[in-house]
């Protein structure tokens, strides 16, 4: 009986770590993608703006501030010549102008690493009734200020070290589960094999409980 109730358990666990699983899948992809933004910028060397024709001057402008906190500003051909080691430390950047005759024009800046996750994003907004430029102008000297806040200071230590991805974060936690519940069937006088059997986890990890 009181291996019925245990088996349960392990059941409802289960099932639970893979509902919760399946919601944060289901999350928007903008939410999902603000949990990228935990380490900011200190963990990249380098810069490379995407060629946007320089609308604005928002090319120049963004590479000669990342270029006076210390960032390196690279082209696209640059990243191809550095190692697979340097590449992680670049963060490429891009923009997005949304103009409003009339209003507040809309300006998005985004820093994405090399496999493309989201590392900072920011939209701000500018007005005047001189010409768009005055606009975004004004929008991304707001998000400079932000920028400028995260004291940039590189750290290869933050890349290096790298964050689990929502998979191995899901793994872990169901694997952390399976062995409270195995240290509780243990506490309850359960063989090794009968809680390998309910939990699936190895005689060797069992025994060091």
């Amino acid at each position: 009986m009181k291996c019925k109730k245990i088996f349960c358990l392990l059941v409802v666990g289960v099932l639970s770590t893979v509902a919760i699983a399946n919601q944060t899948a289901a999350l928007p992809a903008a939410i999902n993608a603000t949990s990228g933004v935990a380490h900011k910028i200190n963990g990249y060397k380098y810069l490379c703006m995407k060629e946007q024709g320089n609308q604005y001057d928002l090319e120049d402008k963004f590479n000669a501030f990342f270029k006076s906190i210390g960032f390196v500003i690279v082209t696209e051909d640059d990243v191809e010549e550095l190692s697979d080691k340097e590449k992680q430390y670049v963060l490429y950047g891009s923009y997005i102008c949304q103009l409003v005759v009339g209003g507040a024009s809309n300006l998005t800046f985004t820093l994405r690493n090399n496999q493309g996750k989201i590392i900072f994003s920011s939209s701000k907004e500018g007005m005047s009734i001189s010409s768009p430029k005055s606009d975004f102008k004004k929008a991304s000297n707001k998000i400079i200020e932000q920028l400028q806040q995260l004291n940039y200071s590189f750290d290869p230590t933050l890349v290096d070290k790298g964050k689990k991805s929502e998979t191995e974060t899901q793994k872990d936690s169901a694997k952390e589960e399976k062995i409270k519940l195995a240290r509780q069937m243990k506490a309850d006088g359960m063989t090794t094999e009968q809680i390998e059997k309910y939990t699936g986890l190895a005689l060797e990890e069992i025994d060091k409980l």
